[in-house]
């Protein structure tokens, strides 16, 4: 990859796709679980008499994982970004400085839209 270049090749850009599309599946997988979750939950709780430090632990672990979908559904919306930006070709340009990324901080941040070493 010579400085020259202002997009990655249809290759290296498949590669990036086949990477975000991993995640997305991950995290659709655990925003179902916890979602399932939390209705589970609710029923339980709708179901039952409970002491109020039950109760208590319950609303706890109910604001918990509700930070949780609200952190991978945000995670989520980047990574759809992330695609957006490959079918593009806009994929992998910092947004600061017009010069591609490293491909190994695209390769550990695929939703990366900064190179953090260039200024």
């Amino acid at each position: 990859m010579s400085d020259n270049k202002t997009q990655f090749s249809p290759k290296k850009l498949e590669n990036f796709k086949s990477i975000i599309d991993k995640e997305i599946n991950i995290i659709d997988e655990e925003l179902s679980k916890l979602k399932e979750e939390r209705a589970i939950q609710k029923e339980k709780r709708a179901n039952t008499n409970v002491a109020f430090n039950q109760s208590s632990k319950h609303f706890q672990q109910q604001a918990k994982n509700k930070q949780l979908i609200s952190r991978l559904q945000r995670k989520s919306r980047e990574l759809h970004s992330a695609l957006e930006r490959i079918e593009d070709k806009t994929y992998g340009i910092c947004e600061r400085t017009g010069e591609l990324i490293r491909e190994e901080r695209l390769e550990a941040k695929p939703t990366a839209r900064f190179d953090i070493l260039k200024k």
